[in-house]
């Protein structure tokens, strides 16, 4: 009876909810108190150039400087709320660490199962990410740029002239060379074809009119006649052939926002004073820009 009790969801919710309580509670006490400052000096922003420079080998331009600046800011004030909050009890004092529990404080606050609604709504909300691509099927005649080095030109105008008023079933073994891929590809997306072919056949592919010869289209290869025999249009799918993916979308989305909500909030509570660079690390930072 006393371990099925720890695993009842609303005992579960509960036991959070009264954590949760206790944390803010401990935020909205300190924020009555003076701020704590955060000083980031100059000896602390020429290290954090140093391990940028040792690590890519250059020094960071100024954006980048800004940005070493406003994470080591970031580790800083997760590290103290986090150590006051007591996270850092038996565990190594590390502020990446201490930092890392307080990011994953965060996501346990965002953890809530989407509802059909809200599933739905950020679907719609973001086409481009879940949008399928469209796919094409076709066959094709491949003129060798190697072997017919001296009569491709030729060879592409007798072939153009051939096909004018040709059917789909042409022997393309016999009017053309032999291609390592085949000469039948069936419902390949755009972005298999700029893989396969390269990306100036794959848009030559999407603009194609459907049934008839066309050409050439030059791909890596050599140079291709194409016959488009169906195209199918991408589009966004029904949100049951994404759902999985859309929750993790939905999700992940939820935790950034929750993070930077409690980022946010907690960083008020800092006076934060930057000091200027050294000359040195100004120049080459304004020097890489």
């Amino acid at each position: 009876m006393k371990f099925s009790l720890l695993k009842e969801p609303l005992f579960q919710f509960l036991v959070l909810g009264a954590a949760l309580f206790g944390f803010f509670h401990l935020v909205d006490k300190k924020k009555a108190e003076a701020p704590e400052r955060i000083i980031v000096s100059s000896a602390r922003i020429d290290n954090l150039a140093d391990g940028f420079a040792r690590t890519w080998r250059r020094p960071p331009g100024k954006e980048e400087l800004q940005g070493l600046v406003d994470d080591y800011i970031r580790d800083e004030v997760f590290y103290r709320e986090g150590r006051a909050a007591g996270l850092d009890r038996d565990d190594v004092i590390i502020r990446r660490r201490v930092r890392q529990k307080m990011e994953f404080f965060a996501e346990d606050i965002s953890a809530v199962e989407p509802s059909e609604a809200q599933l739905a709504a950020y679907l719609a909300a973001n086409p481009a990410r879940f949008k399928t691509e469209d796919r094409f099927s076709f066959h094709h005649i491949f003129l060798s740029g190697t072997r017919r080095a001296e009569t491709l030109d030729d060879d592409i105008k007798r072939l153009a002239n051939d096909l004018v008023d040709a059917s789909a079933t042409v022997d393309t073994g016999v009017l053309g060379d032999a291609f390592l891929l085949g000469d039948e590809f069936h419902a390949v997306s755009v972005s298999d074809l700029t893989g396969m072919f390269g990306d100036s056949f794959a848009k030559g592919i999407s603009v194609m009119e459907q049934g008839r010869w066309q050409g050439p289209i030059a791909s890596s290869f050599g140079q291709h006649f194409v016959y488009l025999d169906e195209r199918i249009q991408g589009g966004l799918p029904p949100l049951d052939t994404v759902r999985d993916a859309v929750r993790r979308e939905w999700s992940n989305a939820r935790r950034l926002e929750a993070e930077q909500k409690l980022y946010a909030s907690l960083r008020e509570r800092y006076e934060i004073v930057v000091e200027a660079p050294s000359p040195i690390k100004s120049a080459q930072a304004d020097a890489n820009r």
